[in-house]
């Protein structure tokens, strides 16, 4: 049979061109299903940002709100007055390193940078996480605006969508002026006008170079490049933000060295800065700033409910001002401590009688009618819950005579003395074989026997800010001869009457935003280990603590080197009350053991007092949420 060579060769091509196209057919297909799918997407987000109402993004933001337990307000958390400034204030500077800083393509850009993007989609499919977020601008406004708070895939789109939306509505100048209007600065400060005045004592107009690369690199950590908490942090932040606007040409190389090796001046009249409202909302403040990162940027207009019970906060205040003017003054001794003193009544007139026979130092300064709080007398006090599922959570706290100073002095450092012993013993009772012989009466002998390297380890393992001595001092080190804040002091005795546990003294319990979605709840239950259960029960009830059966455990302790004197009370699954006396200044304290007698005496008896009152406060909530129930 004849087979034709040029046919077969046909058929063959042929054969070999109807696959490719039926290929070519398939990709073009599925080319177009995805064109299709990924317009079907555009669409969609597109409609839902048009329903969004976009006068939000112009109107002025919303006030903050601090509530008690029960929901009461108690004091705004931001300025009743917004200070918007306009586009012709903002210095040419302060528009550069935002710039530079944040989006440096802001005036070229529809919103939304593509490339950057599609870069920071596929580092975050390569990490699988969320690493990177490519937001311009436009991209945070739209974050801080509307509450699009969780970092998924269906929030980027909408926010990109939303982002555009807005770029079509408003122009440039509208939205940065709008974005430096809302952003928040740290130290409670929403706004740059509001940042300017807190920082530097000045409008934004008058803000140099300095000042606006520092607040530019600020707001990428408000509580990291803090320049009144960390100085450092925020000269490093200026001259990375500095360096970028060199890199663009915003600086000249003249005005970037000058700049870079410029301080950076705070203000420094009191005048110039806003001044807290009461320690609630000061430390409320820290706690939100501590928060910022897993609250999002949308934080204008949030609700802060508190552990506070506003009635025990009145009556904390009111006792606390009772008991240094009993130490002021010894005619003005506190009925309510008459039961605390003896049971007996008659017994109980003698050591009042005996109290106010003490003579009072004669360079003691007291409080006076003009209210000059420099130099007198000073005084923290913090109740803390105890009972189960509410380890923590502070009911009342007090860091001074007056919140006007704006000093917190449970973040004041102080010499712990005997009152760090039972840290100390706890480093007696670590895993590796029973250790508990070596615990002695005197914490100097029982650090000896452990050696420098255990209890300095164990010490800094704790992550908590103490300046520890050196080796060539190590008896320092154990008999408490150092320093470390009254709040981390505090913290560690609640810790070690509770197992060990990692209870963080906590205030805020939940934040609401505007939209009334619970943006955070504290969970005490989740606290973790922190000190060995076994070591925090050895120590728990041997001395300095005063542990009597069926009676709260007291700790008493005179600070060393004229630090004060720090009185705990405490009970398990109760409350537990903590009260710091002294002086700011460690030379402003009287000397003589007349001056010690009396601060033992009157921390405890303030002591007793609260936590005597704090107790019957839980005892008639609980009560009244059971009548409420049935």
């Amino acid at each position: 049979m004849y087979y034709s060579r040029g046919e077969n060769r046909r058929k063959r091509w042929y054969r070999v061109l109807s696959i490719g196209q039926k290929k070519l057919l398939g990709i073009a297909l599925l080319l177009a299903l995805v064109c299709c799918a990924v317009l079907a997407v555009l669409l969609t987000y597109t409609w839902r940002a048009m329903q969004y109402d976009l006068r939000p993004v112009v109107a002025v933001g919303r006030v903050s709100m601090l509530y008690d337990s029960d929901n009461k307000p108690i004091a705004t958390l931001s300025p009743d007055e917004q200070m918007p400034v306009r586009w012709e204030d903002l210095p040419t500077n302060l528009i550069n390193a935002f710039i530079a800083r944040e989006d440096e393509e802001f005036f070229e850009h529809s919103g939304v940078v593509y490339s950057s993007v599609l870069r920071s989609l596929l580092r975050n499919v390569a990490s699988m996480s969320y690493e990177q977020g490519a937001s311009t601008i436009t991209m945070q406004l739209t974050r801080n605006v509307f509450e699009l708070r969780n970092k998924t895939l269906d929030r980027k789109l909408l926010e990109a969508m939303l982002a555009q939306h807005i770029e079509r509505k408003y122009d440039k100048k509208t939205i940065l002026t709008q974005y430096l209007n809302r952003i928040y600065f740290g130290q409670n400060c929403y706004g740059v006008a509001a940042a300017a005045a807190r920082y530097f004592g000045k409008p934004v107009s008058e803000l140099n170079l300095v000042e606006c690369a520092t607040l530019a690199g600020l707001v990428r950590g408000p509580s990291i490049f803090n320049p009144i908490s960390s100085m450092k942090s925020a000269m490093a932040v200026k001259q990375e933000t500095l360096a970028r606007m060199l890199e663009l040409d915003f600086i000249t190389q003249e005005q970037y060295d000058e700049a870079v090796a410029a301080d950076i001046k705070l203000a420094r009249s009191s005048a110039d800065v806003p001044q807290a409202v009461s320690y609630a909302t000061m430390w409320s403040q820290r706690e939100l700033d501590n928060l910022r990162e897993e609250l999002g940027e949308n934080t204008d207009g949030i609700a802060v409910v508190t552990n506070l019970d506003l009635e025990l906060q009145q009556h904390v205040e009111k006792a606390m001002e009772r008991a240094l003017v009993a130490v002021e003054k010894p005619s003005s001794f506190p009925e309510e401590w008459l039961p605390i003193l003896h049971e007996n009544p008659e017994e109980a007139q003698r050591l009042r009688k005996f109290y106010e026979g003490i003579k009072r130092p004669e360079n003691m300064k007291v409080r006076g009618q003009d209210n000059d709080l420099k130099h007198v007398l000073q005084c923290c006090v913090l109740v803390v819950d105890a009972r189960r599922n509410n380890k923590g959570r502070v009911l009342a706290m007090v860091s001074g005579r007056s919140a006007l100073d704006g000093r917190d002095r449970w973040l004041d450092k102080c010499m712990p003395g005997n009152a760090a012993a039972p840290l100390l013993y706890s480093c007696a009772c670590l895993p590796g074989g029973d250790n508990a012989h070596i615990v002695a009466r005197k914490a100097d002998v029982t650090g000896t026997s452990l050696g420098y390297d255990v209890v300095s380890t164990m010490y800094k393992r704790l992550n908590l800010e103490m300046e520890l001595p050196p080796r060539e001092k190590e008896h320092d080190l154990y008999k408490g001869e150092f320093l470390m804040r009254r709040i981390d002091l505090a913290r560690v005795l609640f810790d070690i009457q509770n197992q060990g546990r990692d209870y963080r003294f906590s205030l805020v319990n939940r934040i609401w935003s505007r939209g009334e979605k619970l943006l955070y709840s504290h969970e005490p239950d989740t606290a973790a280990e922190y000190i060995r259960r076994e070591s925090a029960r050895a120590v728990a009830q041997i001395p300095p603590f005063e542990a009597v059966d069926g009676q709260p455990v007291v700790l008493n302790e005179l600070l060393p080197g004229n630090h004060g004197n720090l009185c705990m009370i405490c009970n398990d699954r109760g409350v537990a009350v903590f009260v710091w006396m002294g002086y700011d200044e460690p030379a402003d304290m009287p000397s003589g053991s007349r001056m010690s007698a009396l601060l033992k005496r009157a921390s405890y008896c303030l002591a007793r007092e609260l936590h005597t009152a704090a107790r019957a406060r839980l005892r008639a909530r609980s009560t009244a949420a059971n009548d409420k129930k049935s």
